[in-house]
């Protein structure tokens, strides 16, 4: 990238910054979010997302044998995948949040603006989970659909978004943070993929499996499993919320840990960008 285009692309941050943490903060999340959820890519993957979510709730009602399961557990089923979709398409904007700077030459200029470094980063992370309420919008219509004229679709709409948002909120700032000490943000993307299909894929094992001691273990590491865990109790057990504060801890306890490494991350890209 030229240096002319370098200074166009930052010169909102270079004029409008050096004020506040919280404005500085919201003025990167304001350009990232513009160039990434509200351009190609955000669009992409909302209408990925409304296909998945499409296809997956015309199975639950039409197939011979998906259509014999409570509607409660069609209403997990379409939560947790919400969820999921949310981490996957965050892991992958935010495996380009710093590393894809780094790669296109425009990371050293960025540090240079009247920006603060905590301000930059925080701002990747809000434009990163920008893309986990956009698939939550998109998801809330099947959400209702599925639960409707059930007395657990308003629920099961609130402990999704506060569920995927502990969930998905964590694993952008682990990702972010791993974003800030890769050079290549394509690396990051498939180490993003790994941690994703590492948390998601045990759960298309069999019951007994789940149940054994990988189970178990399992299910207190990942946190994809304790928002799914956590949605099953409200959805098809109707357990009220202060069984499900143990999985919000865990939850809030990941969600802690992933901004301590993005903090410990973030100081190697001063370093980096004063080489």
């Amino acid at each position: 990238m030229s240096a002319p285009a370098t200074r166009d692309r930052l010169s909102p941050l270079a004029e409008a910054g050096g004020g506040s943490f919280p404005g500085d903060a919201l003025l990167v999340a304001k350009k990232e979010v513009k160039e990434s959820i509200f351009g190609v890519r955000g669009s992409m993957w909302a209408v990925v997302s409304a296909l998945v979510l499409s296809l997956m709730s015309y199975l639950l009602l039409t197939d011979a044998e998906l259509s014999l399961l409570d509607q409660s557990e069609m209403l997990y089923i379409v939560t947790s995948l919400s969820v999921g979709l949310g981490m996957l398409v965050t892991g992958i904007l935010a495996g380009d949040s710093v590393a894809g700077e780094r790669e296109r030459s425009t990371l050293e200029s960025a540090l240079l603006s009247p920006i603060r470094l905590g301000s930059m980063v925080a701002g990747k992370v809000g434009a990163v989970l920008a893309g986990w309420f956009l698939i939550f919008a998109v998801s809330a219509p099947y959400i209702l659909v599925v639960g409707a004229g059930s007395t657990v679709a308003l629920p099961a709409l609130i402990y999704t978004f506060v569920l995927g948002t502990l969930c998905v909120g964590g694993f952008a700032a682990l990702v972010v943070g791993m974003s800030s000490l890769a050079r290549s943000g394509r690396g990051v993307t498939l180490g993003a993929l790994a941690i994703f299909l590492g948390m998601a894929a045990p759960t298309l094992l069999g019951t007994v499996l789940q149940k054994s001691w990988f189970g178990t273990v399992y299910n207190a590491l990942s946190p994809f499993a304790q928002a799914r865990l956590s949605l099953d109790s409200v959805i098809v057990d109707k357990e009220p919320l202060f069984i499900q504060l143990p999985h919000i801890a865990a939850l809030v306890g990941f969600a802690a840990l992933a901004v301590a490494f993005l903090a410990f991350a973030a100081r190697r890209i001063s370093f980096e960008g004063g080489e």
